[in-house]
């Protein structure tokens, strides 16, 4: 394919999602509520837009079993090897996404499942929280799961949006994926590098930080700026 051609294709699908979420945006009343002072809710979906931040909440569940997942749908197609699952889904996730400011205009998502290539786009900080002893704990995507039984080091995690087909079909809505770590096309956001390509069973959750399997959970994502830290409130002054 040539460059033009390529460009034109993805100059098409970025129309074709831009006019998806459009759609549904217009037909989110009263599931999208304004909260004001820039607070949003779309179902269970906290959204902060000043600070760039949404939290959704779900449940632990699977911690020894294989990984490629931080996060789906809850009964999604991939429920069974996802660390977490969320009360959402992934169209509402998406929205939540657009809210905050993530824009996958100018992200290179991954061609195929396991694809060798980075995965680019903006950036998001993702943490998982969860109450215990009456006392608030939350650990950040990579130190709540393990490689190999050992710590990861810091990850990178970015928005790429998912697909959205020529029939309609948003494609993270179709499978349920939401957070990956092994560059899923259909994920919403990945991981930078795909941490888990190539290490099939190696990735697992870490039960020395997070509660057990079928406890409940919030995960946040947050966007991070460009200077390096998360976004917040006083960026924009």
């Amino acid at each position: 394919m040539t460059t033009s051609r390529r460009n034109k294709v993805l100059s098409v699908a970025l129309i074709g999602m831009t006019l998806f979420f459009l759609q549904v945006m217009a037909q989110e009343k009263p599931p999208l509520q304004d909260l004001g002072k820039g607070q949003y809710r779309i179902n269970l979906i906290s959204i902060d837009k000043p600070n760039q931040r949404f939290t959704v909440p779900g449940t632990v569940a699977h911690l020894t079993d294989p990984l490629e997942y931080v996060a789906v749908t809850d009964g999604g197609a991939k429920d069974y090897e996802s660390l977490v699952t969320l009360v959402t889904t992934a169209t509402h996730f998406q929205l939540a996404c657009i809210l905050i400011g993530l824009d996958d205009a100018n992200s290179t998502k991954p061609r195929f499942q396991f694809d060798e290539n980075e995965a680019l786009g903006p950036r998001v900080a993702i943490e998982i929280s969860w109450e215990s002893d009456g006392k608030r704990k939350s650990i950040s995507a990579h130190e709540a799961m393990l490689s190999e039984g050992k710590a990861l080091p810091e990850q990178e995690w970015v928005f790429i949006g998912s697909y959205v087909q020529e029939n309609g079909d948003f494609m993270a809505e179709s499978v349920g994926t939401l957070i990956s770590f092994v560059h899923d096309p259909f994920a919403i956001i990945d991981n930078r590098t795909g941490m888990g390509i190539g290490a099939y069973g190696g990735i697992t959750g870490n039960p020395l930080l997070l509660p057990p399997e079928g406890a409940p959970v919030t995960v946040s994502v947050s966007v991070i700026s460009e200077k390096g830290g998360e976004s917040s409130a006083e960026d924009g002054e």
